[in-house]
């Protein structure tokens, strides 16, 4: 895979914070410009990301647009390391923020291809599946923590909405079909809504079953995200923590296993039917029993 060098993942996420936060205002660039005493061209910059950002600069956007203090200390200090490659976080499991990042890095991306062997993933889950997951993997969390924490998986599907919506590529073990829900029925409407996905013009589902055997896929989820101008990068996530890996090795490495899980998969059309198929077994409708620590 041909190496492309561009603006770090930490400095991209500043950048594209940055822009968000500037609308949120209502502020125009030239607005900006005047009230900070910086060129329009400069601030372009740090919107982009194109040459890098620095503290001082950065502080001073955040001090004009009221971002609050903790938040303010969170972003520059994802400044500071800016230069370092591949970026590795440790949160509370119970806080949506685990995936703010990775929604602003999914909207800006091209294409997203995600490999699951646990759950439908997120981009593609009904409220009440995510509800269900977030309930059986999870304990002790509060009514209004499980409620915050389906809203943020759902909505992340916005970005698969609209004239610049990328494409969406999901290879999924097959256990992923057969492992029913607590209660019955949601595993089933999941299928259909699976099923029904497949059929959108930029999502592509498709299963690789288990006569495939061991095979590169089994040492853990993915997602490669994909971009026309800037390198990609690979997504993981586990038990509360999350990385970005952008080392061309890293990446490379995640694409080789992709390419050989297409090889595995079914055609889109026969994962389809094996989804359909799913959706009517017994076993998935009746449920199953609610996990107790």
């Amino acid at each position: 895979m041909e190496e492309r060098r561009g603006v770090p993942a930490r400095v991209r996420r500043v950048s594209g914070e940055l822009r968000e936060l500037r609308g949120r205002t209502g502020l125009s660039a030239a607005e900006v410009s005047q009230s900070l005493g910086i060129s329009m061209s400069k601030l372009s910059r740090m919107e982009t990301g194109a040459r890098g950002l620095a503290a001082d600069d950065v502080s001073a956007l955040l001090g004009l647009y009221r971002v609050p203090a903790r938040r303010r200390e969170e972003i520059l200090a994802l400044v500071r390391n800016g230069g370092d490659r591949n970026w590795w976080q440790v949160q509370d499991a119970a806080l949506p923020a685990l995936w703010q990042d990775l929604m602003r890095f999914e909207e800006e991306a091209t294409a997203l291809h995600s490999w699951e062997t646990q759950f439908v993933p997120g981009l593609l889950q009904t409220d009440e599946y995510a509800e269900a997951v977030i309930r059986g993997t999870t304990h002790e969390l509060p009514e209004h923590e499980i409620e915050r924490l389906v809203s943020a998986r759902i909505g992340r599907q916005a970005v698969l909405l609209g004239a610049h919506a990328p494409r969406l590529e999901v290879l999924l073990d097959e256990p992923v079909l057969r492992r029913p829900t607590a209660d019955p029925g949601v595993m089933r409407r999941q299928l259909l809504r699976l099923a029904e996905s497949n059929r959108r013009p930029n999502v592509t589902v498709r299963v690789v079953p288990l006569s495939a055997g061991i095979h590169p896929g089994m040492e853990g989820p993915f997602v490669l995200l994909e971009y026309g101008q800037q390198p990609n990068l690979v997504y993981l996530e586990h038990r509360g923590n999350s990385a970005f890996l952008e080392e061309p090795e890293h990446v490379a490495a995640t694409g080789r296993s992709l390419r050989w899980l297409r090889e595995l998969a079914l055609s889109s059309d026969d994962s389809s039917e094996i989804i359909a198929r799913s959706a009517d077994d017994p076993a998935i409708s009746e449920g199953a029993s609610t996990w107790t620590p």
